[in-house]
């Protein structure tokens, strides 16, 4: 997500002014329908800490305002505003998190103040949420599209009979089999929760060393877990298997017959297609939003 704030942000200072003209008296800038003043300009500049403004550092300054100004009236088409008070909480959140004493001496070391900061975050704000209101439901990774893509980058497929599993360890003694009892009463009722394996942890329910073990081949494990796990259902947890003081459970999430290392790898391959469509849709979108702008820069 980084490269794609940078990208939006780099892309948007490229927008070209549309003309130069005189000053007229007052105006800045026009962007679309909407003027920036002279006296906003002069707030920003000095705001931003410049003490001494010439032409070409009014120009610089009026661009940031001009290049906030369109990322402001397209959010507002999306419903996307960012207010005084959410920058206000999210300076309060960063000056409570770093501390007031970090944040001034940062600010101090680097010659950057708050202000410039705030500005920063309200592009960030309107980049991001714009990004992913252009991105939602347009970039979709086909099965095959990622099946291309390991074949070109890793290989050929293997066929083998294929177990997604996830490994409960537990202390052998009577408290964690009493647990365990517990888990499997909370896995039937709920289903399995992955994402609160760290809170099954915390509750005593699991070991850390409890873990997401992907998709295996049946050929790899042991012959008493291999058949254990083969005539087990899915979602059902498989054990216990004593291992020196400690008891192992296997949950069968899924059973399949593919290649293990495209499917360990599928989220992964996928997340990278993505990120290449997300950059070419980008480019669309503010390739037309360019050739629609209107942006006349007074000064």
């Amino acid at each position: 997500m980084k490269l794609k704030k940078i990208f939006i942000f780099l892309l948007l200072f490229c927008l070209p002014a549309s003309s130069y003209g005189n000053i007229d008296e007052g105006i800045a800038a026009v962007v679309n329908n909407e003027i920036i003043f002279l006296s906003e300009l002069k707030t920003h500049i000095k705001k931003s800490g410049v003490l001494i403004s010439n032409k070409e550092i009014q120009r610089e300054y009026l661009k940031e305002l001009t290049d906030l100004k369109l990322l402001e009236l397209q959010g507002k088409r999306m419903g996307i505003v960012i207010t005084k008070e959410q920058l206000d909480l999210i300076e309060k959140n960063f000056i409570e998190t770093n501390t007031k004493e970090k944040v001034d001496s940062e600010l101090a070391r680097t010659g950057i103040n708050i202000y410039r900061i705030r500005f920063g975050w309200k592009n960030q704000y309107l980049q991001e949420n714009i990004s992913t209101m252009i991105l939602k439901s347009k970039v979709v990774i086909s099965e095959e599209e990622s099946e291309k893509y390991y074949l070109k980058n890793y290989g050929q497929f293997k066929k083998e009979k294929l177990v997604n599993l996830f490994l409960v360890i537990i202390n052998d003694n009577e408290e964690s089999k009493k647990k365990i009892n517990n888990f499997k009463e909370i896995i039937k009722e709920k289903g399995w929760l992955a994402s609160n394996t760290k809170e099954y942890i915390k509750d005593g329910y699991l070991l850390p060393e409890s873990k997401d073990l992907g998709y295996i081949s049946l050929n790899d494990m042991n012959k008493e877990i291999s058949a254990a796990v083969t005539n087990s259902s899915l979602n059902n947890l498989v054990g216990p298997f004593l291992e020196g003081k400690k008891l192992k459970y296997f949950y069968v999430k899924n059973k399949v017959v593919g290649d293990s290392e495209y499917l360990n790898l599928r989220n992964e391959i996928q997340q990278k297609l993505a990120d290449s469509k997300d950059f070419e849709v980008l480019d669309g979108w503010f390739k037309d939003l360019r050739e629609n702008a209107y942006i006349s820069v007074r000064l």
